[in-house]
């Protein structure tokens, strides 16, 4: 579900116009490609002069060659001369539309795709605690949704808007050079017009903003629904989850209509007084011709130029709906990209050397985001772990044992006291020299697409495939591998589902290896491996931890006998410490957590 700040968020984006600063952040993305940019406004500028200049030729042979002539030899020339003219026109300014065209994909494309890789990039680098707070199908709809949305402005904004202003003034400076009287006839159609654009503003951007914000509403839910697919169907809660989909559905058709009423009833309406002001130029300029004060030549040219006249006003009207659809999507990336991580390099922040894994907490207290202000999920930690030494981490779900390793990989950082590696504080060093140094194993066991050797050298993308096949052959995952249908260059498929969740977990514990970390993290490592190939890896981390320093998260206390050190968690304070022998010995909280063990 889409929590309360993300909601509020969409509000305030939905009744938010779009700032001058936001515009210009837009715009900036077509700097880079400026030169191109300014070949297409003078492509613009001459084929709207060139469209300017057709009824003005069409004018000229009806008064000329049809209307006075002298001869029909000599109108017929003249007819002609005019209709080749008339047609290089059409020709030049089909030839600087095309060019006009292609130079405006050039430029969009050009600017999405920078815009496209600044959000993807951004992402990556956000701290947890962006992600705890904020549904991931409201991330996908602002990376994609909310991108592609800005296509149609990025495109054709500029040249719309330069071509139908260059249109408007050239058609009034024209018109008014034919027929002051005429023009002034013509403006009766003004008034309303102005007050529909009024209308369509305040109205039209209002109901795009709200569609906007329900289709990151839609979004969301989809993406929550088919990551819980099997959820869903064990508790057998399809039904359910259809109707509320059907019930978010149905509101975003509802704002979808009244966006639809209001955009489709404004462009007819500038269609109604484009034939009003037609009607009225027809009625009064065929009487101004009867008394032979215009020419019929210009009557038709200035029935022409009307036509032009609106035709801009509908298509500056298409383009603020444009418009309306964007600035929302505009806010939304931009408070992406403007959303600083919580945990990021600190100034003077050097990189770490080579590590050799001596790590202290210090009084290390810790609280999410998202945990109310009076609770601490981490409280008072204090613990050595020196190189070479393997620690683990036991106790209870949410007794703060994932907690200890995000704050060592520095996903978070503690609200109070410090962590130490090697005697440094951890703060003070880089983030991608630590992660550099960090091997990890989760529970999410998660595989990229692509093949199985591209997965194992995620970590470390210069290993080479025997020094991927040994690391395999070490952890004893060599054979498993090779049984795979094409071996390591199997293809895996989305999130690895073509791999059971067993394979899933041993092929990320490779990867892990491969990338060489002087500070190993397993959390929950060998939790979907069955107990012979858990067994199997024991064996084969055994040279492994003796050379790294080792943080182990087990519910199974098998995997924890031989840890040099085991701290015993509750509520997020440590409550014993020892080896295996001391804390069976001490009859305590593991002692018990051991006999339960064994019963099973």
């Amino acid at each position: 579900m889409a929590t309360r700040d993300d909601i509020l968020l969409e509000e305030q984006f939905a009744q938010k116009r779009m700032s001058a600063g936001t515009f210009w952040r837009l715009a900036s993305y077509l700097r880079p490609y400026r030169r191109t940019f300014i070949f297409n406004l003078v492509f613009t500028v001459l084929a709207t002069l060139s469209q300017l200049l057709g009824p003005k030729f069409i004018q000229i042979g009806i008064d000329r060659y049809l209307i006075n002539f002298n001869s029909a030899q000599a109108a017929m020339t003249g007819i002609l001369l005019v209709s080749i003219i008339y047609l290089a026109n059409l020709l030049l300014g089909w030839a600087l539309s095309v060019a006009q065209v292609k130079s405006a994909i050039a430029i969009a494309q050009g600017a999405m795709n920078d815009l496209r890789l600044a959000v993807f990039e951004h992402i990556q680098k956000l701290s947890f605690n962006y992600f705890d707070k904020t549904h991931q199908g409201r991330i996908i709809n602002r990376a994609d949704s909310d991108v592609d949305s800005l296509d149609r402005i990025m495109t054709w904004g500029a040249n719309q808007m330069l071509s139908s202003l260059l249109t408007l003034l050239g058609v009034v400076a024209l018109m008014l050079e034919y027929d002051w009287r005429l023009c002034l006839a013509v403006s009766v159609v003004l008034p309303p017009l102005w007050i529909a654009t009024r209308l369509f503003h305040v109205h039209g951007m209002r109901a795009y903003r709200s569609l906007r914000e329900q289709t990151s509403r839609i979004t969301a839910a989809l993406a929550e629904n088919i990551a819980g697919v099997r959820v869903a169907q064990a508790f057998s809660r399809e039904e359910k989850n259809l109707a509320r989909f059907q019930q978010i559905q149905g509101v975003y058709f509802d704002r979808f209509l009244v966006a639809a009423r209001i955009f489709h009833t404004y462009l007819p309406f500038i269609s109604l007084m484009s034939g009003v002001g037609t009607a009225i130029i027809l009625g009064y300029g065929g009487t101004l011709v009867m008394q032979k004060q215009i020419t019929v030549g210009e009557l038709a040219a200035f029935i022409l130029y009307l036509g032009m006249f609106f035709g801009p006003i509908q298509t500056m009207g298409d383009l603020y709906n444009a418009v309306l659809s964007t600035a929302a999507s505009a806010e939304r990336v931009f408070q992406l990209l403007d959303t600083e991580p919580q945990v990021r390099n600190r100034p003077g922040s050097q990189p770490l050397p080579v590590i050799r894994g001596h790590i202290i907490f210090e009084g290390v207290y810790f609280r999410y985001d998202t945990t109310p202000p009076e609770t601490w999920i981490l409280k008072d930690i204090n613990f050595e772990a020196k190189p070479g030494e393997t620690v683990a981490l036991v106790g209870a779900t949410g007794s703060g044992k994932t907690s200890i390793i995000s704050l060592i990989a520095r996903f978070y950082e503690p609200q109070q006291g410090r962590i130490l590696i090697d005697g440094l504080d951890l703060q003070s060093a880089t983030i991608e020299s630590l992660h550099e140094q960090i091997g990890i194993v989760t529970q999410e066991n998660f595989l990229f697409t692509g093949t199985v050797m591209e997965n194992l050298k995620f970590g470390r993308p210069k290993a080479t495939h025997e020094e991927v096949i040994q690391a395999a052959q070490t952890l004893g995952t060599h054979e498993i591998i090779q049984r795979f249908a094409d071996g390591y260059q199997t293809k895996v498929g989305e999130r690895g589902g073509n791999f059971s969740a067993g394979e899933r977990q041993l092929l990320t514990f490779t990867r892990a290896m491969v990338a060489q970390p002087r500070i190993l993290i397993l959390d929950e490592a060998t939790s979907a491996v069955d107990q012979q190939t858990e067994t199997l890896i024991q064996r084969a981390l055994e040279e492994l931890f003796a050379r790294r320093t080792c943080f182990v998260v087990a519910h199974r206390l098998s995997t924890v006998r031989h840890a040099h050190r085991i701290l015993v968690m509750h509520q997020g304070e440590i409550i014993e410490r020892g080896t295996h022998d001391e804390l069976i010995a001490y009859g305590g909280h593991y002692a018990r957590l051991h006999a339960e063990f064994v019963r099973r």
